[in-house]
């Protein structure tokens, strides 16, 4: 134990009485004080170490058991995104020939039918159709979260990729009632995936041609700004609740409740498109209200980055 100069001083005091004959010395009760509560810092240090020391061996272990809980969790995601990679592809070729052949059947190519018969592939078709839709997203989903989603940067024009997807739509849209607005400024054209953007615009005017009341319009943007090229989709729909709005880009998540036509999605389609846009460096956000409607809006930047080189320019068309 260290002796303090106070108690040392305290100890030579005493020292001196002894010498001097003295039985008892003024300062001897004062160094047993010190001396108590010398020893009892000392004794709070000690605890207090042990305890700090204890702290940061029980936050190693928390933090290593964390990481192989980590490594764990990783290992099981690639497992899922695995099965889910197998499986999908393994159902889409039987989907394909299911769909594709009942529909070359409601033509009556293949002969006159009857309307019991027309019931039973239409229902055939559709629910063909529905899991060929939720095959293809699963298979999407698990190339992402993969990591492999290798992007095919070119320079092409957004408004002319726009009004061909909008022509696809056109059918099912004029089947409600539901007029397309549109507003484009002359961008020149701009480096993105052609497909991928094309499956992003498709998710967002699909929604909202479901979602979109009878008779209403549907308001199609694209323009420039800050660098970015932007392009949103606004519907008349139900809208999507505040609290609701930061879950709707994730996985299996549906959006606006059940839809007004009685379809189904497979939640997976935001999530996809979400992930396809920032791959490309870009943002896809939401504004809406319960009883106004909904706005998807997508930006994807105008240029390549400056200076940027070929390798870095292979790894901007990664996600």
């Amino acid at each position: 134990m260290k002796v303090t100069g106070t108690i040392a001083q305290h100890i030579q005091e005493i020292f001196r009485c002894i010498q001097g004959g003295q039985g008892w010395c003024k300062d001897e009760g004062q160094v047993y004080v010190a001396l108590l509560d010398h020893w009892a810092v000392l004794k709070d240090y000690e605890l207090k170490h042990q305890l700090l020391k204890n702290l940061v061996l029980r936050y190693a272990t928390i933090e290593r058991n964390l990481a192989e809980l980590n490594s764990k969790l990783v290992e099981l995601n690639q497992l899922k995104n695995r099965f889910l990679g197998f499986a999908a592809h393994d159902l889409r070729n039987p989907l394909s020939s299911i769909r594709g052949l009942s529909e070359i059947m409601l033509t009556e190519m293949t002969g006159p039918l009857t309307e019991e018969q027309r019931e039973f592939l239409s229902t055939i078709y559709a629910a063909s159709r529905d899991m060929l839709a939720l095959v293809n997203d699963l298979l999407d989903i698990s190339v992402i979260e993969s990591g492999r989603l290798d992007l095919k940067i070119q320079q092409d024009s957004l408004k002319t990729l726009i009004r061909e997807r909008l022509r696809i739509f056109k059918l099912a849209a004029e089947s409600k009632g539901i007029q397309f607005s549109t507003d484009f400024e002359d961008l020149p054209e701009v480096p993105f995936d052609r497909n991928r953007i094309a499956q992003v615009i498709d998710n967002l005017v699909g929604n909202a041609v479901k979602l979109a009341p009878a008779e209403s319009t549907i308001e199609v943007r694209l323009w420039q700004q800050a660098g970015f090229a932007k392009v949103s989709v606004e519907d008349e729909g139900p809208g999507i609740a505040a609290e609701d709005q930061p879950l709707i880009f994730g996985e299996f998540q549906r959006i606006g409740g059940q839809h007004p036509s009685g379809e189904k999605g497979t939640g997976l389609g935001l999530a996809i498109a979400k992930r396809i846009i920032e791959a490309h460096r870009g943002y896809l956000e939401v504004r809406s209200a319960l009883g106004v409607g909904s706005t998807f809006s997508f930006a994807i930047p105008a240029e390549v980055e400056h200076g940027a080189s070929q390798e870095a320019q292979g790894d901007y068309c990664r996600g």
